[in-house]
């Protein structure tokens, strides 16, 4: 067993078609999760259930799975990939103890990790790098990793190197205990003797290795001073304080599609990733005794209503608790679409509130309804890049179509829509053109409103450009009194954004 408690919560994350949903898929096979993978082909993976994933073979929305691996329990939380559904990433690294960054291996792409890397330091959030599709690299491994060392914020360390049968990679050798495995598709990789032709290769990537971890470590970098190699167990404390402290990011290498390299992943993971109970402490969370739970992702589904997906920092949760006045209307377990009804979930568990209508993205729940000290707020949704003007094709759907677009921003808070006072139009707000299209299609599939899109009119205004004024004389005479009005006319420019000001100074009127 390890020193870790509770369950643990990984997120997988990186760019757009790296593999994070089959390598989810991997890690519940490995781990014996599912009987059997789903694929992205046929859209039975546990990661895409939602009718828009699945439509479009791309994840559109968190999708968290929990297992066992060697009895310990793990949730898994598969992350979309496109920046333009990034909220979901953000809120879901919030209740992360570490990132999985899924990367295929390229040179050329090496940019697209920068937001991540970026967000990953800003919150100090402990991480590892996966380099996925190793049966397809046509680039040296050390190329790819100089190319991710010189946009990464934190050192990235090699932890295995490959074994080529000519232009294949046929196994790996694992850097610390310097044994070699042969991939075996489906199966645990084969022990073998490593290739004599590696060894000085394993001898320079390892003492590479090494010498990362003493940058953080005076003893280490005396034993290395004193030309004295550690023994394999003093390394792999290295490495875990390297990884829990977040000083270091270890470097995997592997094929998700073929299960190459995974059960070494989640080996190392078990050993060197932190807990829910170290998440809190590095959070700040001032854990006094009390429940905290915090959502970081809401569902409106069609039989269960609304699902409030939280990760418990501490206590422990009953099946119909109260929680800052909310009552648990129900207590789920998640196998992405699949929930599972459980009547207690504890500290580091990642679960569902079912029901739970009044609570929102980001919110913090406590037994006693006061939200701990030092409890991190979460980020304020990212800001609108991009518009549509949306219209009902049923007018019968008009009243329907404002609560349905405010169940959507429940789910993702980066999709917003306001009406425009100036054009009259309903404008539909988020992160670009496929974010917004996949709003529209769950208005259509979910709630049964089809919308007409374009994009929105620009309400063009006149501006008054300098000072004028203006003088004038009214007379009437027609008997009696009459009329008589002398009339100044001042119109002078205000500073941007200050709207307009009717100044009235009638005298005597």
């Amino acid at each position: 067993m390890t020193d870790a408690t509770g369950t643990r919560c990984a997120a997988i994350v990186g760019p757009y078609l790296s593999g994070k949903t089959t390598l989810l898929e991997s890690l519940l096979f490995a781990s014996d999760g599912v009987d059997r993978k789903g694929s992205i082909k046929d859209g039975n993976t546990v990661g895409d259930s939602s009718p828009e994933s699945r439509s479009r073979h791309m994840s559109t929305e968190v999708s968290a799975a929990s297992t066992k691996f060697l009895d310990e329990k793990w949730t898994f939380i598969d992350c979309p990939g496109s920046i333009e559904l990034w909220q979901e990433t953000i809120n879901a690294l919030m209740v992360a103890d570490i990132a999985i960054i899924v990367y295929e291996p390229s040179t050329e792409r090496a940019l697209s990790l920068v937001p991540l890397f970026k967000i990953l330091n800003d919150y100090n959030i402990p991480h590892v790098l996966f380099l996925n599709k190793m049966d397809a690299i046509n680039e040296p491994v050390l190329a790819v990793l100089q190319a991710l060392k010189e946009v990464a914020v934190r050192p990235l360390v090699l932890r295995q190197i490959p074994i080529r049968d000519g232009d294949d990679i046929a196994g790996y050798v694992d850097l610390v205990n310097g044994r070699a495995y042969k991939y075996r598709p489906g199966e645990a990789s084969e022990l073998i003797d490593m290739p004599a032709a590696m060894q000085d290769e394993f001898d320079a990537a390892r003492t590479e290795m090494v010498e990362a971890l003493s940058d953080f470590d005076d003893t280490l970098l005396e034993q290395l001073i004193e030309d004295r190699m550690p023994p394999k167990e003093e390394i792999y404390g290295y490495l875990t304080s390297g990884v829990r402290q977040g000083n270091i990011v270890p470097v995997f290498i592997g094929a998700a599609e073929q299960d190459h390299g995974v059960r070494r992943l989640l080996k190392a993971l078990r050993h060197e990733a932190p807990d829910g109970a170290m998440t809190a402490a590095r959070l700040g969370i001032d854990k006094t005794g009390d429940t905290i739970a915090q959502v970081f992702k809401s569902y409106h589904t069609q039989h269960s209503g609304k699902i409030s997906l939280a990760r418990i920092w501490s206590g422990s949760v009953s099946d119909g608790a109260t929680l800052s006045g909310h009552r648990v209307g129900s207590l789920l377990s998640l196998m992405g679409g699949q929930q599972n009804k459980v009547t207690r979930a504890n500290a580091g568990d990642v679960v569902g509130f079912g029901r739970m209508d009044d609570v929102q993205t980001g919110d913090v729940l406590t037994e006693s309804g006061e939200i701990p000290a030092g409890m991190p707020t979460p980020p304020e949704p990212l800001t609108p890049v991009y518009s549509l003007a949306i219209t009902p094709r049923n007018r019968n759907d008009e009243v329907k179509l404002t609560g349905s677009l405010q169940r959507i921003h429940q789910e993702d808070p980066s999709v917003s829509f306001q009406q425009n006072d100036d054009t009259h139009e309903l404008v539909l707000q988020g992160q670009g053109e496929i974010h917004l299209q996949i709003a529209l299609e769950k208005l259509a599939g979910r709630y049964k409103i089809d919308t007409g899109s374009s994009r929105p009119n620009v309400p063009y205004k006149e501006t008054i450009q300098k000072s004028v004024s203006q003088h004038g004389r009214f007379k009437r005479q027609t008997g009696g009194h009459g009329m008589f009005g002398d009339v100044h006319v001042d119109i002078q420019p205000l500073p941007r954004g200050e709207g307009f000001e009717f100044a009235n100074k009638i005298v005597g009127g």
